[in-house]
């Protein structure tokens, strides 16, 4: 995928938060939770074996498999996940888990100064928030 800049030169400048995802122990029974009990009725974006993504505009909640220690990260809309990782790494930042590609985006995980995780997102069409 080819790099692409923002008019400000850089593309680490945020667009918009994507999603929220939050770390669950059993997959199943925290969507049965939050469509069935919350009343989360807006349909499914995106599901795999570790992941649901709701459509509940305008940012997406996913909830993703993570065994036994649940966390929540924000998913943060970026030009280019690629290039804002590059960017990042010259400023010292850890970079958790390199890009990889999705059906639907490319996305890369960063830790903050506290260790805490943040999503570099980037849709396949362009959108974001």
């Amino acid at each position: 995928m080819e790099s692409k800049t923002t008019q400000e030169g850089t593309a680490l400048k945020v667009r918009a938060i994507d999603f929220v995802v939050s770390g669950v122990s059993d997959l199943e029974r925290a969507k049965t939770f939050y469509r069935d009990v919350l009343g989360i009725e807006d349909p499914i974006l995106f599901e795999d074996p570790e992941w649901v993504e709701f459509d509940t505009k305008p940012v997406a909640l996913a909830l993703m498999h993570s065994g036994s220690k649940p966390s929540t990260m924000v998913a943060l809309a970026v030009a280019d996940v690629r290039a804002a990782v590059e960017e990042l790494r010259q400023k010292g930042v850890t970079i958790v888990r390199e890009p990889f590609d999705t059906p639907v985006c490319v996305m890369a995980l960063i830790a903050d100064p506290d260790g805490n995780p943040i999503v570099l997102h980037q849709r396949r069409d362009g959108t974001a928030g």
